[in-house]
């Protein structure tokens, strides 16, 4: 009986560990704008937006990502350093990120 219990226990830590792992996107910035520009993520679950500049040849040296409260998330983009963006977005809908002068765009879809 012990056993059994002792096996339960690690297979509800285990399957804990797998449902509270984050989802990692990796978005490059490049002279064509953000790759992809289109982003769907799960509402309620962690999130790491990972945004990578590979040009020099773009105006994305700096990201804005405006949540539906209105708030801004501003990040500058070193070229070649990816720079992660850790998020939990509460509720479905469509947000916005783009560069700072707002020329180059891309949405995330909040489901």
């Amino acid at each position: 009986m012990k056993l059994l219990t002792l096996l339960i226990l690690l297979a509800s830590s285990a399957f804990a560990d797998v449902t509270a792992k984050e989802t990692r996107i990796t978005v490059s910035v490049t002279q064509r704008g953000f790759d992809p520009d289109r982003i769907e993520v799960p509402a309620h679950q962690p999130v790491t937006l990972v945004f990578t500049r590979k040009t020099d040849q773009t105006c994305a040296k700096s990201l804005v990502l405006t949540l539906d409260d209105g708030k801004k998330i501003e990040r500058e983009l070193p070229l070649d350093k990816p720079v992660e963006i850790a998020a939990t977005f509460p509720r479905a809908g469509t947000l916005t990120y783009a560069c700072s002068m707002g020329m180059t765009k891309g949405v995330i879809l909040v489901q």
